[in-house]
């Protein structure tokens, strides 16, 4: 009778005690942890649960565990500045394009958008930001990927672009006629500060990462307009954004008045640019990181060469630059060339890798805590190539050229 009431109570408690967690351990023959600082070779990343718990030297037995010894290892990419629900044509009018996209089907769009999103993360983009939707689908899409329904890459995302009255997304800017502007209209537009206070606080009501803020472009066009916004309603979309615990992505033309204005109320990230030397000033003292989009400039050939330098001065000055490809008037099959882009404009390639990881996922605030390095106590976002990819930068997250992709410690592609 007590051996059977001994034996009971054991097994209660084997069944009451927790379960180990199953360890996947990673063979990495080179490893850049943190890109910027050196590499290390042969060391095993230690992961449990979608996170990475340790990283040793050598090579450690696990659960599962992953040859990796004759290739670069680094963190999974991020790609801050997208648009993936939409691919415009570059030798056809936008405002018609734009148009068709916000009365498209939303059905058609996700599918649409679905290939290309699974197209980045096979390119070893584990995450991306996306500035803007038309289309408004990319909530449902995000939610879609977080819960495992489809593959993609982690996404933070703003569909509606804050834009006043009188700005690049007015109906009247789409090429439709006066009748149809009410079904294309973009529900982040606003007048006057009671008015953009409040589409800030439904965009994130609705679902937003992050607040996507839209220079009216008439400034870069017409010279006698300094600008179109009022120093009051940048202030006020600016704060409410941040009172909602939301960063800021400022959409500039490189005009001075706005440019030097948004900065000094508080956006977080400029997006295009160029930039002038004040605002690089400006940015350094109070920290705001620049997303050049060298790739756009190039393709739309906007003042580009200044972008250029731009970037190179702003890199210089110890403004921080990350990544961001403004993909949506070309498609993923393109985006690594941002990577040769920035490297052209003076950056060492170590820090063009740092611009897509770590400096990208400090942009992010609390959205990138886990992200942007391999270190214990971060999300499992590992991938890997054949080659090095600081002598050979432009070949990162060119298609085919990532051969191993690890997100949240779940393994998308392996075929090293």
């Amino acid at each position: 009778m007590i051996a059977k009431l001994i034996s009971a109570a054991l097994l209660a408690a084997i069944s009451s005690a927790p379960l180990l967690a199953a360890t996947t351990v990673i063979h990495a023959g080179h490893l850049i942890a943190e890109p910027g600082k050196p590499a290390s070779a042969n060391q095993s990343i230690i992961i449990e649960n979608g996170k990475i718990v340790a990283i040793k030297d050598g090579f450690v037995a696990g659960d599962t565990t992953i040859d990796l010894k004759s290739l670069w290892v680094m963190p999974g990419l991020i790609d801050m500045h997208t648009h993936v629900s939409g691919i415009e044509k570059l030798d056809e009018p936008v405002g018609g394009q734009i148009a068709l996209f916000y009365i498209s089907r939303p059905a058609e769009a996700v599918l649409n958008t679905l290939p290309r999103a699974n197209a980045l993360l096979m390119n070893g983009f584990t995450t991306i930001r996306n500035v803007g939707d038309p289309t408004y689908t990319t909530y449902a899409l995000r939610d879609a990927i977080n819960k495992g329904i489809v593959p993609g890459p982690r996404m933070f995302v703003a569909e509606a672009q804050i834009s006043v009255a009188g700005g690049d997304f007015d109906a009247s800017s789409w090429d439709v006629r006066s009748d149809v502007e009410k079904y294309v209209t973009n529900r982040g537009n606003c007048s006057g500060v009671v008015e953009c206070i409040k589409v800030v606080r439904e965009e994130v009501h609705r679902g937003a990462d992050v607040v996507k803020f839209r220079q009216a472009g008439l400034a870069a066009e017409d010279p006698k307009v300094a600008m179109v916004e009022s120093p009051e309603e940048i202030k006020a979309i600016i704060d409410t954004a941040h009172q909602l615990n939301r960063k800021v992505a400022a959409h500039v033309d490189g005009t001075p008045a706005y440019l030097h204005t948004v900065i000094e109320a508080g956006a977080d990230t400029i997006e295009h640019g160029p930039l002038d030397d004040v605002a690089i000033a400006m940015m350094k003292k109070r920290g705001t990181a620049y997303t050049p989009t060298l790739l756009a400039g190039k393709l739309i050939d906007y003042r580009f060469q200044e972008g250029l330098e731009g970037v190179g001065k702003a890199y210089r000055a110890g403004v921080s630059i990350i990544f961001g490809t403004d993909l949506g008037i070309f498609g993923p099959e393109r985006s690594h060339e941002e990577f040769a882009l920035l490297a052209s404009a003076g950056m060492p390639p170590a820090q063009v890798l740092r611009s897509a990881t770590v400096n990208a996922a400090a942009a992010l605030g609390d959205l990138g805590l886990g992200l942007g390095s391999i270190a214990p106590g971060k999300t499992a976002d590992v991938i890997a190539m054949k080659v090095d990819p600081l002598t050979h930068i432009d070949q990162l997250g060119e298609p085919g050229k990532v051969s191993f992709v690890m997100k949240e410690g779940k393994i998308f592609k392996d075929e090293h």
